[in-house]
C-alpha cells in the first residue's frame, strides 16, 4: 500500500515540476478524476441533502479539475519561438500543401479531424469544473 501512495505522490509532484508525461496525466489522473467525479461525488451530492457537505465535496471537485488543467498546460510540449521570417515561410509552406490535404481528406486518405488530445482533455476538465461550480452557486 505503501508503494502506491508514494508512486501517487511523487507522479503528482512531477506534474507539479511540469515533468511528468502527457499520458500519464490524460489517462490516469484525467481518466480516474472523471470516473470518481461522476460516479462518486455526483452520486454523493445528490444522496446527501445537507447543504455544508454538497459544497464541500463540489469545491473539492472542482478544485481538482482546476489542478487538471494547470498541470496539463505546465506538462503540454511547448511550442518553440519562431522568428517572423520563419513564421511567414511555415504559412507559404501551409498554402501550398492545402490542396493536397484537401483531396487526401477527400479520398480518405487522412483522418478528416485531428485531435489534439491536451485541448479536449483541457475542454472536458472544464466542462466538470463549472458542472461542480454549479452545485455551488
Amino acid at each position: 500500500m505503501s508503494e502506491i501512495l508514494n508512486k501517487i505522490e511523487s507522479s503528482f509532484k512531477a506534474s507539479l515540476r511540469g515533468e511528468e508525461s502527457i499520458n500519464t496525466l490524460i489517462y490516469r489522473w484525467g481518466l480516474i478524476g472523471w470516473i470518481v467525479a461522476y460516479f462518486i461525488a455526483n452520486k454523493l451530492i445528490r444522496m446527501i441533502d445537507f447543504r455544508f457537505t454538497d459544497v464541500l465535496i463540489s469545491i473539492v471537485a472542482a478544485g481538482y479539475f482546476i489542478w487538471h488543467i494547470y498541470v496539463l498546460r505546465k506538462c503540454s510540449p511547448k511550442k518553440p519561438k519562431l522568428s517572423k521570417e520563419e513564421k511567414l515561410k511555415l504559412r507559404e509552406d501551409a498554402r501550398k500543401d492545402f490542396n493536397k490535404k484537401v483531396v487526401r481528406k477527400l479520398l480518405l486518405q487522412e483522418s478528416i479531424k485531428k485531435w489534439n488530445p491536451i485541448f479536449v482533455t483541457m475542454v472536458i476538465d472544464a466542462f466538470c469544473m463549472a458542472h461542480f461550480l454549479g452545485y455551488v452557486f
